[in-house]
């Protein structure tokens, strides 16, 4: 018999529930407009620019959607920052992007927003997945190394291919413009 024994967290600190007071406010997002999150480092096999063309697709059927990007840039990627936001410019979606920086307090920061993304292209685990899971989070990500274990399609989120924005968006919007069954996908994978 094999066991599989999954990355583990400290389940007592990503907790559903409401965020501190002043946290949407202190993220640049505006109350009651529905939020999708990605968190990890800007690098670029994190797919960030795959998510950041699949917002135009979430846009069309979610419009007052705000996607909010935590993370800093990894190592020798210096301007990779600068060509994010040049390309969420370029999109026309700079309005509906919010850039957080790197924050040590993901576990309020998951309780800020309704859904996480993990758009890499090939990601080991995804431990984040696991950290928005436990914080009552459905999950839209990419089908790419570990994560089709962590994420059962259709219950606790949905599943797309890498590198596809069309895909992304898509799935994206499904959640954001359903918020109960969202809130049903995220029961389901706390």
């Amino acid at each position: 018999t094999v066991h599989l024994v999954h990355n583990g967290i400290p389940i007592d600190r990503f907790t559903p529930g409401d965020p501190p007071t002043g946290l949407r406010e202190e993220l640049g997002l505006l109350e009651g407009v529905p939020v999708a999150c990605v968190v990890g480092r800007l690098t670029p096999w994190k797919g960030h620019q795959t998510l950041l063309r699949a917002w135009p697709e979430v846009l069309a059927r979610v419009p007052d959607a705000h996607l909010l990007i935590v993370g800093e840039v990894a190592f020798w990627e210096d301007d990779y920052d600068a060509a994010l936001r040049a390309l969420a410019d370029c999109l026309g979606i700079a309005h509906r992007v919010a850039w957080s920086g790197f924050r040590d307090d993901v576990p309020d920061v998951l309780r800020a927003v309704d859904l996480l993304v993990l758009a890499s292209t090939d990601e080991p685990f995804g431990r984040v997945v696991i950290e928005a899971m436990a914080a009552g989070l459905p999950v839209v990500a990419t089908s790419s190394g570990g994560v089709p274990e962590i994420v059962r399609e259709g219950e606790t989120g949905l599943l797309v291919p890498p590198e596809q924005p069309g895909p992304l968006g898509e799935a994206i919007a499904q959640v954001l413009a359903d918020p109960a069954h969202a809130r049903a996908m995220g029961d389901a994978g706390r």
